[in-house]
Formats: C-alpha cells, sequence, structure tokens
C-alpha cells in the first residue's frame, strides 16, 4: 500500500506506471499460487511476509507520527491492539465483548485522530466512538465486522483496494486503473473461476494451522450465500491465499516510493532480529508464532487507521478536482 500523494513525495509517471505493471503481475503470481496451493499459500504468507510487513509498516508509520494530529493517539490504538488481541487468544464472553467494543470505538476515534482539531469536534467524535463501541457488543452485525472482518479482509483487501483506487485517481493513471480491475477480479477469481488441481488434499497439519480463521470462512460464505461445501471451503482459503499474498507483496513492492527501509541502522538490526525470531517461532510451532504475533499484528492494523481516512480524504479531494475539471 501507498500513502496519499499530498503526504509523500512526488514520483516519476514513469516509475509509477513500472510499478502498477509489476503489482498486476504480482496479483496474477498471488492468484495462481493461491489457485494451485490455497492453504499453503495462504500459511506461507502469514508466516514469512506477514512479520516483516508489521514491523516495517510500524516503522514507517512512527516516522510520520502515525498521521495523527496528537502526539499520544498512538497509544490509544496500540491499547486497542492489546485487547483485542487478548480477545482473540482467550476468548470468553468478557473478553470477546471488551475487544468488540474497543475495535468499534477506536475505529471512530481514529478518524478524529485525522480531522477533529477543537475540544468540542474531539468530544463529539469520542462520543460517537462509545456509542459505536456499544453497540457492537449487542449487535452481532457490527460485532463481527469489527472483530471478524476488520483486522483480517478489510484490511488486506479493502484498504488495500483503497489505496490503489486513489493511487489510480491522483496521477490520472491507465495503468492505476488497470491493477484496479485487475484487483477487483481477482476475489470473482478464486471464488467462482478459478479450480484447484482435483488431487490437491490439505495437509492435517494445514487445516490445523488455519484453525483460527474457521469462523471467518463460515461468516464469509454464508454472507456469500454459498454453502459450507469442500469446493466452496477451497474457494475461501483461495481468497484468502491471494488477499494475504498480494497484500504483503503490494507494500515491498512499493520500497522506492514510501522508503520505509530509510531507517537508523539499529532500527533495521531491530527489526531484523524480531523477524528471525518470529520465523523460528513459527517454524518451531505454528499456532505459537501466530499467538506470539497477534499483538503486532493487530497494532499494525490499528495504527494503519489514520491513514486509510486521511487516504478516503484524499480520494474525495482527488474526486472532486476531477470533475471540476470535467465540467471546465
Amino acid at each position: 500500500m501507498v500513502a496519499p500523494a499530498n503526504i509523500r513525495p512526488l514520483v516519476d509517471p514513469v516509475e509509477v506506471d513500472r510499478i502498477n505493471y509489476v503489482n498486476i503481475l504480482l496479483m496474477v503470481v498471488s492468484i495462481l499460487a493461491a489457485t494451485y496451493l490455497p492453504f499453503e499459500t495462504f500459511l506461507l504468507a502469514y508466516a514469512v511476509l506477514g512479520p516483516l510487513h508489521y514491523l516495517t509498516e510500524i516503522s514507517w508509520l512512527h516516522d510520520r507520527a502515525y498521521f495523527t494530529s496528537g502526539r499520544r493517539d498512538w497509544m490509544l490504538l496500540v491499547g486497542a491492539a492489546v485487547v483485542a488481541a487478548i480477545g482473540s487468544i482467550v476468548p470468553n464472553q468478557i473478553t470477546s465483548g471488551l475487544a468488540g467494543f474497543t475495535l468499534g470505538a477506536l475505529f471512530v476515534l481514529a478518524a478524529g485522530m485525522v480531522f477533529a482539531r477543537s475540544g468540542i469536534g474531539k468530544l463529539g467524535v469520542l462520543g460517537l466512538g462509545l456509542a459505536v463501541g456499544a453497540i457492537a457488543v449487542w449487535w452481532d452485525p457490527l460485532f463481527i465486522l469489527f472483530t471478524a472482518f476488520l483486522p483480517t479482509l478489510l484490511h488486506v483487501y479493502v484498504f488495500t483496494g483503497l489505496f490503489i483506487l486513489h493511487g489510480a485517481v491522483k496521477a490520472r493513471s491507465v495503468s492505476g486503473f488497470l491493477s484496479l480491475v485487475v484487483f477487483i477480479a481477482a476475489p470473482f477469481i478464486c471464488l467462482f473461476i478459478a479450480t484447484t488441481p482435483a488431487g490437491y488434499t490439505p495437509t492435517v497439519y494445514a487445516l490445523d494451522a488455519v484453525g483460527p480463521f474457521d469462523s471467518l470462512g463460515w461468516i464469509t460464505l454464508d454472507l456469500l450465500g454459498l454453502p459450507l461445501t469442500q469446493d466452496t471451503w477451497l474457494g475461501f482459503m483461495r481468497l484468502m491465499g491471494f488477499a494475504y499474498t498480494y497484500h504483503y507483496l503490494n507494500w515491498f513492492s512499493k520500497t522506492r516510493i514510501i522508503n520505509w527501509h530509510t531507517v537508523p541502522r539499529q532500527r533495521l538490526h531491530l527489526i531484523g532480529a524480531v523477524y528471525f525470531s518470529a520465523l523460528a517461532l513459527y517454524w518451531y510451532d505454528y499456532h505459537a508464532g501466530f499467538i506470539a504475533l497477534m499483538t503486532l499484528s493487530f497494532a499494525h492494523v490499528m495504527l494503519e487507521l489514520p491513514l486509510n481516512y486521511r487516504t478516503l480524504a484524499g480520494l474525495a479531494g482527488e474526486t472532486r478536482r476531477l470533475l471540476a475539471a470535467r465540467e471546465v
């Protein structure tokens, strides 16, 4: 993903086109890998690319003050990540309810961290956030939205698509819109067109490792009106394999644009040490790695929310300018 153009340096249009075409290729590769090895593609992407993405994105966001208006706003977002992680690791009525309330409230409060300037405005956003959090505890659709979809498919697919759309509109780029078309088509291909080879059978290890995402799969298939069968479950895993693999590859493909790698050497060494420790833990025990990295995973989702709101605002502004130019 890439930051809105008003908060990053201008880039050569030729370079933008090159990156867009590279990303189209990465989408195709992700679809193919997820089609032939759906479980393994998802698990490898999540364990190998995921931790490096969390660490480098949080580092990049840190150097940009997390795109918030307050110096300490990020603490609330990290606190929400901790609560959400506890709700996932030790699920019960109290921890799950608290996670739903916190994620719902902070989803709204993140907008206030970007747009609210006056004390009255901040209080208004706080009240709205608390109300949304309370509703999320009692109303299942909102609870599912914040606890199941926000940290997973909303983050890795919807918000990634938002960045692609903003980049295409900002640059008036044909290659950018072409990449958006491929990106939008990908889930339909994974769910309804692609066919995993008939002889494919996920291992017991793979089935066990994806266990934490089973409920997300059931909910997703139910929302799509699809029955729970072997074929539809493979379709869901193809979708997950594509969405996660491309989400991570998209981030790394834009290194020269967002420069997440330009950090102090000590921090780079720390990122490397944590990353290779995570790899070792996943290799030793996938579930142990999943639990150990849970807070870090939630943290990168929550800390990105202000950037998502800034991107929405940037997209709205670019759309208004584009429409105004057409009228002239």
